[in-house]
């Protein structure tokens, strides 16, 4: 009975054993993830860059139309 169940654990502890990760696993999931991370920050880069550049250009359009706008209104007063 006893020898049964020691069996059926080291069977348990066998196949756990192998379903865990090892070294060369946990790198090849580091060097993925570094991959990821890095194409991630260079598309948030672009998206800010466009951003910022469409903020800009709103924001010259916008004062620049203002005082065309004032200008109009003091000539023809």
């Amino acid at each position: 009975m006893l020898d049964r169940r020691l069996t059926v654990l080291e069977t348990r502890f066998d196949t756990t054993l192998t379903m865990l990760p090892n070294k060369a696993d946990l790198s090849e999931l580091k060097a993925e993830l570094k991959a990821d991370i890095h194409g991630e920050s260079a598309h948030l880069s672009k998206w800010m860059a466009a951003t910022a550049i469409t903020m800009l250009i709103g924001f010259g359009l916008g004062f620049g139309g203002m005082i065309l706008t004032m200008m109009s209104r003091l000539h023809g007063a």
